[in-house]
């Protein structure tokens, strides 16, 4: 049977990420230098006096001058990266930042090596620590908009928001380590530890730095413009503005992440009296349970694995982490504190995951550099103005509750407005359906996968049966997902409870007293005139020919003649649908939650003919339906190729 004409389908599914050389290369190198980074802030810590320090104004401080230093250099370097980034091989400029970092450090070291015993630095040598910072900063601040801008020619558009969040989960992994590596290697009393710190750093500068080498990128457009000026990103930015209130939630989520940081290390004095090595070790910790739930944010990510409603779930962590941030100050109870602190991370690393992965998307290659440049430039103002007026603050200890809570504040009111505006907004006739069908949007792209092939074929208006094949109770759901106009699908009225009167005053079902197939024949006719009103008034009716669900075997069965009745009454014009991949099972609730790989595949369009029996449209509507099910097994590579000879005969 020859394929259908049908919208272009990929040959083959991407090369999964865990395959693909060169994004195993990208993370490796992030996981190192995450690594290095933890190990450096906190010998810094120590370096200063920060875990010595007698009065309330040390401890925050200190680490807020370590951030300040650190991010400082994004504000002047974020765009020079970026058009860097836009305009030489990202590859070189990512082994470089990587390997004079490891040379700074040797530096550094060497400045150290007689340092012994007591490693806190007298205060007129605390310059030396701030420059290594602001050395490493520099260049980090040149690494971060490059490998952005460079992630989205080592993977495919689909697998972008998962390989963001592997890349910064496995980043935060290394991290964490660090951390916990930290309160092993560094001893707040003895000064050789500092040493061996800053040689292990050195070392996995080193090393991240050479994978790079080995990197092979997909080759990109760089002459698609000449004007590379910021003035140009501008006049882009100008042009797109969802780029720009993308960029400002993000420089608040990063801007409230550097207030939490620096929250930590005063409440595990303020909450629970730590000094001395107790407070580094609780602080190290702490930033261990915070990295540990940005690495659950990013499998929440990835296992989403999809951008569509992306805004959605955007809304939904800003919201999540206000909540856990009021918690975090106002609950001085250790579980309480830390569980807050852990879903602090899961909800931020979100928020981050999902601007970043939209920016990438929405910004095209030529400009990409700068866009993350600015974004960096933007959400670093924040950050620097935050760690700086915590560093100079009198007293900064007693203003940092009510810090974390004015944040707080504002990602709560982002998210609530955010989703408010979002929700009810879309292509269905009122409020309730289309905050119903972004729901079912967000749950069938996400637990479900799925993916849809030939939106082009369903007519954006006028009568239309959708006619499908019947595999579980989530088919409707999963064609649903697929169309941006309303699906009116027809319903026993004995189905339709009072309880859910809300949603069916939204969707509006078309209600029938009898199953076609099976009522008497005046019923039936009654319930055909019924949906043919219906769909003169220009309305999407789906209906299943065959009448009744395939269950756990997927066989298709004999087709009812309504669909073509309806669609040769009305003037309405067919359009075939495929649904495949579903699970099969006789519970209906397993359809539900099991989580599959389901595939909608929409046929072109056909308009029946008065002339036409209900029989001939009947057999039309089948030939399509299993047209397209063939199509998709040929995607696959699972239907089975005519043997040569019968090919070239």
């Amino acid at each position: 049977m020859p394929e259908p004409a049908d919208s272009p389908m990929p040959d083959a599914r991407p090369t999964p990420l865990w395959r693909n050389s060169g994004f195993t290369l990208m993370w490796a190198s992030v996981a190192a230098s995450g690594f290095g980074d933890r190990i450096i802030m906190s010998a810094a810590l120590i370096l200063l006096g920060a875990m010595a320090a007698d009065t309330d104004a040390g401890r925050v401080s200190f680490n807020a001058a370590t951030q300040f230093f650190f991010f400082a250099p994004y504000l002047v370097l974020s765009f020079t990266a970026g058009w860097l980034a836009d305009k030489l091989p990202r590859k070189w400029i990512l082994l470089s930042c990587d390997e004079l970092r490891a040379v700074v450090l040797g530096v550094a070291l060497i400045g150290v090596l007689g340092l012994s015993g007591d490693p806190v630095m007298p205060a007129d040598q605390h310059w030396q620590v701030y420059l290594v910072l602001l050395l490493v900063g520099s260049l980090a601040a040149t690494f971060n908009p490059t490998r952005n801008a460079m992630i989205p020619q080592i993977v495919r558009q689909a697998q972008l928001q998962a390989a963001n969040a592997l890349i910064i989960g496995l980043g935060v992994v290394a991290s964490m380590i660090g951390a916990l590596a930290a309160t092993r290697i560094l001893d707040a009393e003895r000064g050789e530890s500092i040493k061996f710190g800053l040689i292990i750093a050195i070392c996995f500068y080193a090393v991240s730095g050479s994978f790079f080498a080995f990197l092979k990128p997909r080759d990109a457009d760089r002459a698609e413009q000449t004007d590379r000026s910021l003035r140009q990103a501008l006049r882009y930015l100008k042009c797109h503005r969802r780029h720009i209130r993308l960029i400002i939630v993000f420089t608040c989520v990063w801007g409230s992440a550097m207030v939490v940081y620096n929250a930590a290390l005063t409440f595990g004095h303020l909450h629970f009296g730590f000094v001395g090595k107790d407070l580094f070790n609780h602080y190290l910790y702490m930033s261990a349970t915070i990295g540990g739930g940005m690495l659950i944010g990013a499998g929440v990510i990835s296992l989403i694995g999809t951008q569509r409603e992306a805004t959605l779930v955007l809304k939904v962590a800003l919201i999540g982490a206000a909540v856990c941030m009021i918690l975090f100050t106002l609950v001085p109870y250790r579980p309480v504190h830390f569980a807050s602190g852990l879903l602090i991370g899961v909800f931020g690393n979100m928020c981050i995951i999902n601007v970043l992965s939209m920016l990438q998307v929405l910004s095209p290659n030529y400009i990409r550099g700068r866009i993350m440049g600015l974004t960096n430039i933007v959400s670093t103002v924040g950050t620097v103005v935050i760690n700086g007026v915590i560093w100079q603050l009198p007293n900064a200890d007693s203003w940092m509750p009510a810090a974390v809570l004015g944040n707080a504040g504002v990602l709560l009111a982002i998210g609530v407005v955010g989703l408010a505006w979002t929700l009810p907004r879309g292509p269905l006739p009122n409020r309730v359906a289309n905050i119903c069908w972004r729901i079912n949007r967000l749950f069938c792209f996400s637990w479900h996968r799925l993916t849809v092939h030939g939106k082009h074929h369903l007519p954006a208006k006028g009568p239309v049966v959708l006619a499908a094949n019947h595999t579980t109770a989530m088919d409707p759901f999963l064609m649903q997902a697929g169309c941006i106009r309303l699906v009116r699908w027809l319903m026993l009225t004995s189905y339709r409870l009072p309880i859910g009167n809300f949603m069916w005053n939204a969707i509006d079902p078309i209600c029938i007293e009898h199953d076609l197939s099976t009522g008497e024949r005046g019923n039936a006719m009654k319930q055909v005139r019924q949906i043919v009103g219906e769909l003169k008034k220009g309305d999407l009716v789906g209906m299943f020919p065959e009448g009744s669900l395939q269950y756990d075997k997927r066989e298709l069965k004999d087709f009812e003649e309504g669909a073509a009745a309806v669609a040769r009454l009305s003037g309405a014009a067919v359009v075939p649908c495929w649904i495949d991949g579903t699970v099969r099972s006789k519970s209906m609730l397993m359809h539900v939650i099991k989580r599959t790989h389901s595939t909608v595949t929409f046929g072109e369009p056909f308009t029946p003919t008065r002339d036409q029996s209900a029989q001939e449209i009947t057999e039309e509507i089948r030939r399509r339906i299993v047209a397209l099910g063939e199509a998709e097994l040929r995607r696959r590579g699972e239907w089975p190729e005519p043997p040569e000879s019968v090919a070239q005969a």
